[in-house]
């Protein structure tokens, strides 16, 4: 149980870095924007939400919006 706990001691830490680090170059972005970088990077929904502080289904109705604008099927 102690690596289980400490593996998410440093997923929190490096999503709390993440956060900190996106604030400053994208303070005048949309949420819209922030969530279609991170998940063209490979972060899950989960950890997308946890950086922006938003919940998982805000960001999934997001991600889904993204997808059927650039023309991609969400089934």
């Amino acid at each position: 149980m102690i690596k289980k706990d400490y593996g998410e001691q440093v997923l929190k830490r490096l999503d709390s870095i993440i956060a900190l680090m996106l604030e400053p170059q994208t303070k005048d972005m949309s949420v819209k924007n922030k969530v279609e970088i991170l998940y063209n990077l490979g972060l899950k929904y989960t950890q997308i939400a946890t950086i922006l502080n938003k919940t998982p289904g805000n960001i999934a109705v997001i991600i889904n919006s993204l997808k059927k604008k650039n023309g991609k099927r969400t089934d």
